[in-house]
C-alpha cells in the first residue's frame, strides 16, 4: 500500500524534525564552522531546549566530547501512548556533526488504523551557536505504511532556536 500524499507529508515533516534537534550541554563547546572558523559556546550560553523553527517539536541534547544525542520532548500525549520517538545520535566529523535519526512514529492505514513504524535516516549539524543550530537531514519523498519501507528519500536544511 501506498501512502497518501497527506501521510508521507506528516512522515516527511516528522523526519525533518527528527534531524532537527540540537540542544548544548552545560559543559563549554567549541564546533568549528564551515571555512575553518570557530564557534564557542559558553556554559548558561544557550537554551537547554532547542525548538525547530519548521515544525515546532522540541528537543534535548546531550554533549559530551565528540558525541550528542537528541531526543524529542513534547511528544503528543497521543503519540507517546503509542510509543512514539525521535532519537538522533551522531559525532563529530571535522568541522560537523554527522549521524542518524532512529524514528517510530505511526503511520495512517485505511480505515482510521495506524502503524508504528521505524526508521533510521541521516541527518548532519553544520553549526552551533548560542542562537542558532543549522543543518540538513534526510527527508522522505515516498513512504509505504503498510511495509514500514522507505522508498525515496531526500535532504533538506533545518534551522533551531533556544525555546523561549
Amino acid at each position: 500500500m501506498r501512502v497518501q500524499p497527506f501521510c508521507w507529508m506528516f512522515l516527511l515533516v516528522c523526519a525533518i524534525l527528527a534531524t532537527s534537534s540540537v540542544q548544548l550541554s552545560s559543559q563549554s563547546q567549541s564546533a568549528p564552522k564551515p571555512g575553518g572558523a570557530k564557534s564557542t559556546t559558553k556554559a548558561g550560553a544557550t537554551a537547554k531546549i532547542w525548538k525547530s523553527t519548521t515544525t515546532g517539536k522540541e528537543y534535548r541534547v546531550q554533549i559530551d566530547g565528540d558525541h550528542f544525542t537528541a531526543e524529542w520532548t513534547n511528544i503528543p500525549p497521543e503519540a507517546a501512548k503509542q510509543g512514539a520517538y525521535i532519537r538522533s545520535e551522531c559525532r563529530r566529523s571535522g568541522s560537523r556533526w554527522v549521524g542518524t535519526s532512529r524514528i517510530l512514529l505511526a503511520c495512517p492505514l485505511s480505515g482510521g488504523k495506524t502503524k508504528m513504524c521505524p526508521m533510521l535516516l541521516r541527518f548532519e549539524v553544520d553549526s552551533i551557536s548560542s542562537d542558532r543550530i543549522t543543518g540538513g537531514g534526510e527527508i522522505l519523498r515516498e513512504f509505504d505504511c503498510g511495509s514500514c519501507e522507505v522508498q525515496k528519500t531526500g535532504w533538506g536544511p533545518f534551522t533551531w532556536v533556544p525555546k523561549s
